[in-house]
């Protein structure tokens, strides 16, 4: 369970409670110019328990997509944003990026 109240606080949007809009990133440089991107991008991150049954039937993974239903419509709100899940199997990671 804290588990599940650490990523329900992560997810916080704003203490209002409405998303909040941010402006777009200039392109930034890495690697002394050899890198460069548009998309900046938050992760949030945990792990998840295999009870046996792997990624298709974990609890933990349930619980989790519970949670990142609550607060998906605020974080799809966001002026731009994308959301992707990614889930792990060998390092048993559940990935959210925005």
């Amino acid at each position: 369970m804290l588990l599940l109240s650490s990523l329900s606080n992560a997810f916080s949007i704003s203490s209002a409670g409405r998303p909040s809009a941010r402006s777009s990133p200039m392109m930034a440089e890495m690697a002394n110019g050899k890198m460069e991107f548009d998309n900046v991008a938050r992760e949030w991150r945990c792990k998840w328990q295999d009870d046996g049954g792997g990624k298709a039937s974990s609890a933990t993974l349930v619980a989790i997509a519970d949670v990142v239903d609550e607060f998906l419509p605020q974080l799809k709100a966001l002026d731009g944003a994308v959301v992707n899940r990614a889930v792990c199997g060998g390092g048993l990671d559940f990935k959210l990026c925005t």
